[in-house]
């Protein structure tokens, strides 16, 4: 049962720095892409074929940073709060589950790694027990100690 608190524990401390990582990624592609948009607009054309190809790749190498940033961030913030659900292991199964899922598919290689050590923890019994709120064999019962007179 404390294995299973710890590897919890873990995973949050995972899921903060790999959300952190992913704003941080979403946010220098983005800035990426706005640069190379710039670039293509300040260069040179020499044919009318060139200039369309130009006005079409500025705006679409916009479009796509801003789609880049956005879907990046929305990730990141999703892994961060997937985080605060591992620490407190209080409601938000589903939701641990379905980022973990996400996480495998989309972040070859260490996210596919993460996300598969997080389903397998999630898929403990115990785990769903803790993340249900029941009371595990094991572990000190959570109630109210009544006031002193």
């Amino acid at each position: 049962m404390q294995q299973d608190l710890q590897q919890l524990k873990l995973l949050s401390i995972f899921y903060y720095i790999w959300g952190g990582l992913a704003c941080l990624g979403a946010v220098v592609g983005a800035i990426s892409l706005f640069v190379a948009a710039a670039a293509m607009s300040s260069l040179p054309s020499s044919s009318s074929e060139d200039a369309q190809t130009q006005a079409f790749m500025g705006p679409f190498f916009i479009v796509m940073g801003i789609v880049l940033l956005i879907l990046g961030l929305i990730y990141g913030i999703l892994a961060i709060m997937a985080g605060g659900k591992f620490k407190k292991h209080q409601g938000g199964y589903v939701f641990c589950l379905v980022v973990s899922i996400i996480t495998c598919i989309t972040s070859f290689p260490i996210g596919t790694a993460l996300g598969i050590y997080a389903i397998v923890i999630l898929m403990r019994p115990t785990v769903k027990a803790l993340f249900r709120g029941e009371a595990l064999p094991g572990m000190p019962q959570t109630a109210a100690i009544p006031p002193v007179s």
